[in-house]
């Protein structure tokens, strides 16, 4: 393979295109990733909210409706900004819903401001 070719490459005719990255190489590599994984489906939602203030060595909650998600699957939770002192995590507590979880692991009170939060939920 020369320099600068693209993975599966062959000698086509004059006129004649061809993908950097034929899309059954994409399937399959999905498919070895989900098989490896465990995953059999990923759902996505979104959350906007605002915790308000959370006290020192608290937490606060929000659920939210993921169709398609159910009791033990994994999920992570994506704020659109990092807040010191604040870790985002969720769980699925009931079929079709997650709750989203602010802990507060700081000495002090913190108040995050409203933003979006991205949930990802990976069923095995």
């Amino acid at each position: 393979m020369a320099i600068g070719q693209p993975p599966l490459s062959s000698a086509l005719p004059a006129g004649k295109e061809m993908a950097t990255w034929p899309k059954p190489w994409g399937n399959w590599m999905t498919q070895v990733f989900l098989s490896l994984f465990g995953w059999a489906r990923t759902y996505t939602a979104t959350l906007t909210h605002d915790f308000g203030s959370i006290a020192a060595q608290s937490q606060a909650t929000q659920t939210v409706t993921v169709s398609g998600a159910r009791s033990g699957d994994a999920v992570i939770v994506r704020p659109t900004t990092a807040v010191n002192g604040i870790i985002v995590d969720g769980t699925v507590t009931a079929d079709n819903t997650v709750t989203v979880r602010a802990v507060n692991y700081s000495s002090g009170a913190v108040d995050p401001a409203s933003q979006i939060y991205r949930i990802l939920v990976f069923q095995q």
